[in-house]
């Protein structure tokens, strides 16, 4: 009896993270900073202030996104502040 599938659902199971979605507040600030993605390939990533889904990849590593979510993602080696 093969075991394989039970352990690769369990190690996907303790990968995955599911975070329900929180309804966006009255007031939500239209500021917008621009970051750039130094990484490779593309990534995506959910803002944690706005809840958006943000795409980077290597042939658009430039977006404005939500300032508040910009302070989140600068936090990491993945972005810079464009100046």
């Amino acid at each position: 009896m093969s075991c394989c599938g039970q352990k690769r659902e369990q190690i996907r199971q303790q990968r995955t993270v599911s975070v329900p979605p929180t309804p966006a507040p009255a007031g939500l600030s239209q500021s917008l900073a621009p970051v750039v993605f130094k990484g490779s390939g593309s990534y995506l990533v959910t803002g944690e202030h706005s809840r958006k889904v943000y795409h980077f990849s290597q042939k658009q590593p430039e977006r404005w996104i939500d300032a508040k979510d910009a302070e989140a993602l600068l936090k990491t080696r993945l972005f810079q502040a464009k100046s």
